[in-house]
């Protein structure tokens, strides 16, 4: 069993270096559609999970706090964490001191 383990796991890694190697590889960009170079380019919102972290232009401006959570029907949050609201209406269960999400609710327009 651990021989079969150990053969997927090396058949799964030559093939993800196989896909890096490709030309037309995003490295890593595929969270949007275009980039911040190019103007031309609409970007999409990034797609966030937990364990991400807030991006810092939420956690330093104190307008994207949540603080009537409740009208909203959020959660209270825990100790040390406070809900973040960004530009498309998602909300973000963050810890205050560091933008770890700890839950998240994204609009799904």
């Amino acid at each position: 069993m651990n021989r079969i383990f150990k053969i997927a796991l090396a058949v799964s890694l030559l093939g993800s270096t196989a896909a890096i190697a490709q030309p037309g590889y995003s490295g890593g960009q595929d969270r949007y559609e275009g980039y911040r170079g190019n103007p031309g380019v609409r970007m999409t919102t990034p797609r966030y999970s937990r364990g991400d972290r807030v991006p810092d232009q939420y956690r330093r401006n104190r307008q994207y706090v949540v603080s009537d959570w409740q009208q909203r029907h959020l959660r209270r949050p825990p100790r040390g964490y406070h809900w973040v609201r960004d530009d498309n209406n998602n909300y973000f269960l963050a810890a205050v001191a560091t933008g770890v999400i700890l839950d998240l609710l994204l609009n799904s327009r």
